[in-house]
């Protein structure tokens, strides 16, 4: 059983929010938009009151009321879970769901199961003697039912439920509240089928490395270690004691005690007959024996407490002891799920051992036996992005303009990109290009407020370049550039960003020249040879005013196979290529160029930091597109 979506409504920053969950989910965003908060919904949802304890405070400031509601639907069900869950996952079901409410102090649990309507009123009523009332109306009422007498409200409410089991075709889908999803025994269902584990920011590693309930070291002993033999000598030692202890204080004290219990009673029998006082030695009873274990550091030979190391340390000692909890649960046979929700899994972590950490979680997933491992994180570091898992990441923002904070999430599907990208990138395209080479180029942007997307390397450098000679941080003001490494992946890259809701402008060339410059380059050759050359050139240059209109159809503007220098809102286009633009309109940043390279501080061919340079310190001002190109860029994010 997995968590499949998580529906939040008014719980602290989150309004009312719908989350769908893979076997890793990933959440990013800006710091304060409830990246973090969706993990403790969950928290609070699977652990309640002992994890987190809700008061007005934690409700929504737009909500109506002062209600919480936190629900989960399931899937991945396995004959284990139905077994457990019983009518709420039949046959047939794909999802089981269950809220989690808070009303003005009021917990309740609810689960959707299919259910007798009738029957759900009388399983209703909190008192043994109203529910047994009220299911003798209904027999007598509706004797077609053939429901068999019942004297205690426990033989109802199985008579109710054999009946259900033998009249499906009757049952219909029914809310069903409070302590019928628990048991009668007050165990959550849920905790036999989920263990779910928070390791918020702040927490330490030796307040997870006592051995108490519900700590990670607490969780990794009851799966490892046996403790019923060494409890059971335990008890039996502290019943001989006890009974030592009796022995003593006969010994010592009863004489004594048979004398003054006498003599009271003499006294008392002065004042009032028919009574004796008897004075006896009080044994305490000890408190019943358990094994408990503790976790400290040997540091060479001095032994100290995990108290006592540093938040790094600490913080390893937590990444390792989640693997091997998750270890230790595979060899359990696997019946119940792990989920693992960790807060900023980059803090306090060097990248080396952050990409470590990101790569243990990856692996919890993919060695997990049946899916029983789910992960999911809240992370500013890019580290933490899946290569090839765009899809599991989803990217919270916070609508602008609102009275009350309003958080929207985004995420991008397979499926989705396909959609957008119909008849301008082919299906098959689009699921090799998911790879490490594109997501992985991609991951920094997925941070960003806004992002350039550079046809290659020296378009993105010439306009950082121009920022710095004006002042303007792009990174301080929230905007990336980046590199696509070709026109090819402009499409794909764009629709993933706009997908998880991050503006875009992107530069590329129109590369009007490309034929008559390649047409040139073959001069030299024979008569024949130079035709089919030019044949095949003729053919490029077909392809690239094809590409030239269906990229600006998308981006919004009119299909032009051939479009002139311009910068637009979504974006930058040179006429040729951005050589041949800034040889024209800024020849003082050619002479910058060459004059860095002759003295040795730059580098000939396209070299990104010395276009960045030239650009930055040429003694002219860069040409209007350029400076519109920043603007249009640094407009993005003004309503981020």
């Amino acid at each position: 059983m997995k968590i499949k979506r998580v529906r939040v409504e008014n719980f602290c920053c989150l309004h009312k929010v719908d989350i769908a969950f893979e076997e890793i989910t990933c959440f990013i965003g800006p710091t304060g938009v409830g990246k973090s908060t969706v993990l403790r919904a969950l928290d609070w949802f699977f652990n309640g009151e002992r994890s987190v304890s809700l008061s007005t405070d934690d409700v929504h400031s737009a909500a109506e009321g002062e209600r919480i509601s936190v629900e989960v639907e399931f899937d991945g069900l396995t004959a284990h879970d139905r077994d457990a869950l019983g009518r709420y996952a039949p046959e047939g079901a794909e999802t089981v769901s269950v809220w989690r409410t808070w009303e003005a102090g009021d917990d309740k649990i609810t689960g959707k199961a299919l259910a007798y309507s009738p029957f759900e009123e009388i399983r209703r009523h909190a008192k043994a003697m109203d529910k047994r009332r009220a299911y003798n109306d209904l027999r007598e009422s509706d004797p077609g039912l053939g429901l068999p007498p019942a004297g205690k409200a426990e033989a109802v409410d199985e008579a109710m439920n054999l009946w259900e089991l033998a009249n499906r075709n009757r049952l219909t889908e029914t809310e069903i509240e409070g302590t019928h999803f628990f048991g009668f025994a007050g165990q959550s269902k849920l905790a036999e089928l989920i263990d779910f584990v928070f390791i918020s920011a702040d927490l330490r590693a030796y307040e997870e490395a006592d051995d108490s309930k519900a700590t990670a070291l607490a969780r990794i002993l009851n799966y490892s270690v046996d403790r019923s033999q060494a409890n059971a000598q335990l008890g039996e030692i502290e019943d001989a004691a006890h009974l030592a202890r009796q022995k003593v204080h006969a010994d010592v004290y009863g004489t004594v005690l048979q004398d003054l219990s006498a003599a009271l009673s003499r006294e008392v029998a002065q004042f009032t007959t028919g009574r004796d006082i008897v004075v006896t030695p009080t044994v305490q009873a000890p408190r019943a024996s358990k094994t408990v274990f503790e976790a400290s550091v040997m540091d060479g030979a001095a032994k100290t407490s995990v108290y006592r190391q540093g938040h790094g340390f600490q913080r390893a000692l937590i990444i390792a002891t989640l693997k091997y909890l998750a270890e230790q649960r595979r060899a359990d046979g696997g019946t119940r799920t792990l989920c693992l929700a960790v807060e900023e899994p980059e803090l306090f972590q060097h990248p080396p051992q952050a990409r470590v950490f990101a790569e243990v979680l990856r692996g919890l997933v993919a060695s997990s036996v049946e899916g029983r491992t789910q992960v999911m994180y809240a992370t500013h570091s890019p580290v933490f992005i899946d290569p090839e898992g765009y899809h599991q990441i989803r990217r919270l923002s916070r609508e602008v303009g609102e009275a009350h904070p309003v958080t929207r999430v985004w995420q991008a599907s397979e499926a989705e990109l396909c959609a957008s990208l119909t008849g301008l990138v082919g299906a098959d395209a689009i699921k090799r290009r998911t790879g490490p080479r594109l997501a992985g180029s991609l991951a920094e942007g997925f941070f960003a407020h806004a992002v350039v997307l550079a046809e290659g390397t020296t378009d993105g450098a010439v306009l950082t370049g121009c920022a710095e000679r004006a002042g303007v941080s792009l990174g301080a003001e929230g905007i990336t550039v980046i590199d696509v490494t070709g026109r090819d992946n402009i499409l794909l890259c764009h629709a993933i960003l706009s997908a998880l809701g991050v503006p875009c402008h992107v530069i590329f060339d129109g590369d009007a020249g490309m034929l008559d410059r390649k047409t040139e380059s073959v001069q030299h050759l024979d008569p024949a040879k130079r035709a089919q050359k030019v044949q095949d050139f003729e053919r490029q240059a077909r392809r690239l005013a094809d590409s030239n209109a269906s990229l600006l159809g998308y981006l919004g503007a009119s299909r032009t196979p051939w479009p002139a220098t311009d910068s637009a809102a979504r974006y930058t286009v040179f006429e040729d290529v951005l050589e041949t633009s800034l040889s024209e309109h800024w020849p003082a940043w050619g002479a910058r160029r060459q004059e860095l390279i002759d003295t040795g501080d730059g580098v000939s061919d396209k070299n990104a930091a010395t276009y960045r340079e030239a650009a930055r310190t040429a003694t002219t001002e860069p040409p209007y597109v350029l400076q519109a190109a920043l603007e249009n860029v640094r407009a993005l994010t003004r309503a981020f």
